[in-house]
């Protein structure tokens, strides 16, 4: 003789959640939790590694320059952009940029390379139907940027 087990909706709805592996507490973080927390505008001046805007990010320019290696970083996620600078030197000024002029709040970030460091970066600029391009400001009175994306 066979035996019939019922379960009400919740029992079996954990029934189910248990035997596929995906236990509230065990589960792996979803689609939706692993994506990006800002878009365009709303990422201005936010950090890309908080936000998550650097997990699919790529270098779309560097600079032609030996030396300090300043890359424009992007998230077509998040369509948003920033400064990556490595080999730099402390005192070392990266801006990342959407506009020309003064480096304004919105459209203009900058990140001074600490003491002892060789790398940094930027918060980040819309560029969403925006170019964006990024510069370092060497203390020695250099500068070195790329061109827009």
């Amino acid at each position: 003789m066979r035996s019939v087990i019922r379960l009400g909706g919740t029992a079996a709805a954990s029934l189910l959640l248990a035997l596929s592996g995906a236990v509230p507490g065990n589960a792996a973080p979803s689609a939706a939790a692993a994506s990006a927390h800002c878009t365009g505008s709303g990422c201005v001046g936010k950090d890309p590694v908080r936000t998550g805007c650097d997990r699919h990010a790529r270098t779309v320019r560097r600079s032609a320059e030996v030396g300090p290696l300043v890359e424009l970083r992007y998230s077509s996620s998040c369509r948003a952009a920033w400064v990556r600078v490595t080999h730099a030197r402390g005192g070392d000024r990266i801006e990342a940029r959407n506009r020309g002029g003064v480096c304004r709040h919105t459209t203009c970030y900058a990140k001074t390379v600490a003491a002892g460091r060789s790398s940094a970066y930027t918060a980040m600029v819309n560029d969403k139907g925006i170019k964006a391009w990024g510069c370092l400001h060497r203390r020695n009175g250099t500068i070195v940027c790329t061109e827009a994306y």
